[in-house]
């Protein structure tokens, strides 16, 4: 059972790293490059956008299951009792990885609308950048969240 929980913790790890560490390269290196450059309307820029997608499922999936294991490998789990500070934090943080799940989808969804917008106005595709920025930086900030949740479950 030790190597079970074991195996969870590190897949699980591994993918919130895939994960944050994805969102803090786009937040911090490609966007602010992209955005020096007046390249957010290429198409090098957009497919770098888009393939990070399946990349962002691709660490979510593992990362549902390994954390759906350790919760209930938990001895400290109980179903519906809020009751410890424990518990309050668990469900903070599966409050942030549903939200960082509808980001995530709501990403595709404005990316879709990026690509139909290259070629024409504008502003419109500035109006989709910006929903597209806000969104990066909304599931970053969630994303800190739920590690700080998970760092005071360890503590408490």
């Amino acid at each position: 059972m030790d190597f079970v929980l074991w195996a969870c913790r590190v897949v699980h790890i591994v993918s919130v790293v895939a994960w944050v560490g994805g969102l803090i390269f786009l937040n911090a290196v490609v966007k602010p490059i992209v955005e020096y450059d007046k390249a957010s309307r290429s198409a090098l820029n957009l497919k770098i956008q888009k393939q990070f997608l399946p990349f962002i499922w691709s660490s979510l999936w593992p990362l549902l299951v390994t954390g759906i294991l350790l919760m209930l490998l938990s001895p400290r789990f109980l179903w519906f009792d809020y009751s410890t500070l424990w518990s309050k934090l668990l469900a903070a943080k599966q409050i942030c990885f549903l939200l960082l799940l509808f980001f995530s989808w709501q990403v595709g969804k404005v990316l879709t609308q990026l690509e139909q917008a290259v070629t024409g106005d504008p502003d419109v595709f500035e109006g989709w950048w910006l929903a597209y920025s806000k969104l990066l930086k909304r599931s970053l900030v969630v994303a800190i969240v739920a590690i700080l949740c998970s760092a005071g479950m360890m503590v408490v």
